[in-house]
């Protein structure tokens, strides 16, 4: 096999492809903007978008219970017994804890 003037050795030794691939090297990997900041970057964002949306629907599910306080006693007052440990006079709380 005759390598000197292939043409795989004559496009390699061309100016214009040694240019281009120095150009696609610098972008990849030497750039203040390349290849592997731009993939953390969209890993990133992708992380932030999944937090968002949690975000959201806890919002949301504390806006209804907040509605729900805010619109029913009874459920008012259930709320201040378990959470605040609420009760009235004549009554006695006991607290039973699972053990771990």
């Amino acid at each position: 096999m005759h390598f000197k003037g292939s043409r795989f050795i004559k496009l390699i030794r061309n100016k214009f492809v040694i240019a281009l691939f120095l150009f696609v090297l610098w972008v990849a990997f030497f750039d203040a903007n390349n290849l592997v900041k731009w993939s953390k970057i969209v890993i990133n964002i992708s992380e932030q978008e999944s937090q968002k949306r949690y975000y959201k629907e806890a919002i949301n599910s504390i806006d209804e219970k907040l509605n729900e306080l805010s619109s029913n006693r009874d459920s008012l007052e259930k709320f201040a017994r378990e959470q605040y440990l609420f009760k009235e006079d004549d009554e006695d709380i006991f607290i039973v804890e699972e053990p771990k």
